[in-house]
């Protein structure tokens, strides 16, 4: 079923046998290893673009505007479906939750590509219309391809085997095809599907950076934010009429603020040569905003611009790391009212 007939990290020639490339193989192992630790979104976008610079006319699935069928992309025409599962690794923490919870999440999958659910402990027929709006017409599954971010337990093939032919045998296959083969792929089997390259490395890399923000961004503490809320009591007192909108905004912001914090934690931790470029960001953020702010008699009126010339700024040294850049450069902002270069003051009167 696959393209290609050699294992990659192998050359073939007419004088000698096969033999291992090793940086093939060091740069494959790198790849599988870090593309483990992605979980939920971080590594189905990852699956989804490695296979998308691998394989000519894959294709990934919306999940709008009614879901994605059960189906996360597919190639050749609709012959081969791909399903992902991000595990979180902290929420099942031994071998036998994980097994359960992958053969759970595809099971799922599955059925909803076999069109079928239960009616208790019963299989019954469930029209699944969102495939026909997916898949080519008359076109039927060959191959699905079950990608995981942890493969460490054969207990996962007999359970999703067993699984199929029950599906196979209850389903009228109108989209999957009655032979179909279903394949549980690893990192490890991902990364030696196809030859792997530095720059895919480099991309997972960044992708694991962008995740251990979040996480981290969930968690972390600002130090002082009671200036920061001070300013944002004078806004209500301000604008009475706009109550809600800054409620939401100052929300916005603190979650913002937080997100910049956690970037500066990873940044230390993994990249700390990144640090200094950090700090001389900012001040030119800050200049920048001073400069904005001393033009303006409505201070708050200059946060979008202010934004924007954060994002500017920001992004010629860390544009790698696009998906974080918005939240961090509004959480750059957030810190600067929250630490007083933007300031504003009640009026004496409201007139």
């Amino acid at each position: 079923g696959m393209e290609n007939p050699h294992p990659p990290g192998f050359y073939t020639s007419s004088l000698t046998s096969p033999q291992p490339c090793k940086m093939a193989t060091s740069t494959a192992v790198e790849y599988a290893n870090t593309l483990a630790s992605l979980e939920g979104n971080e590594f189905q976008a990852e699956v989804s673009t490695y296979f998308g610079t691998q394989i000519i006319g894959f294709q990934t699935v919306p999940d709008k505007p009614q879901g994605d069928g059960g189906l996360d992309g597919f190639s050749h025409n609709g012959e081969r479906g791909y399903c992902c599962y991000g595990l979180e690794h902290d929420v099942f923490k031994t071998a036998k939750e994980r097994v359960d919870a992958i053969v759970v999440k595809f099971s799922k999958d599955l059925r909803r590509l076999f069109e079928l659910g239960f009616d208790g402990k019963k299989l019954v027929k469930v029209d699944n219309s969102v495939l026909k709006t997916i898949l080519p017409k008359d076109r039927k599954l060959e191959y699905i391809y079950l990608i995981v971010n942890w493969f460490e337990d054969h207990r996962i093939l007999g359970r999703i085997g067993t699984a199929v032919q029950t599906y196979k045998a209850a389903s009228e296959c109108r989209y999957v095809a009655s032979s179909v083969t279903v394949v549980v792929i690893g990192p490890t089997e991902l990364s030696a599907l196809y030859s792997v390259t530095e720059s895919a490395v480099y991309r997972v890399q960044q992708r694991v950076f962008v995740q251990k923000v979040k996480q981290t961004a969930k968690t972390v503490v600002i130090g002082n934010p009671a200036d920061f809320e001070a300013k944002m009591q004078i806004l209500r007192e301000i604008r009475p009429d706009m109550l809600p909108t800054i409620e939401q905004w100052s929300a916005h912001l603190l979650e913002n603020w937080r997100m910049a914090l956690a970037f500066e934690i990873e940044l230390d931790k993994t990249l700390n040569m990144l640090h200094q470029s950090l700090e001389d960001c900012r001040r030119r953020i800050a200049v920048r905003v001073a400069e904005l702010a001393l033009s303006s008699t409505e201070q708050w009126k200059e946060l979008g611009k202010a934004h924007e010339l954060a994002l500017e700024i920001l992004g010629r040294d860390f544009g790698e790391h696009g998906p974080l850049l918005s939240d961090v450069s509004s959480g750059e902002i957030a810190r600067l009212v929250g630490e007083c270069p933007i300031n504003w003051t009640k009026p004496v009167n409201n007139a």
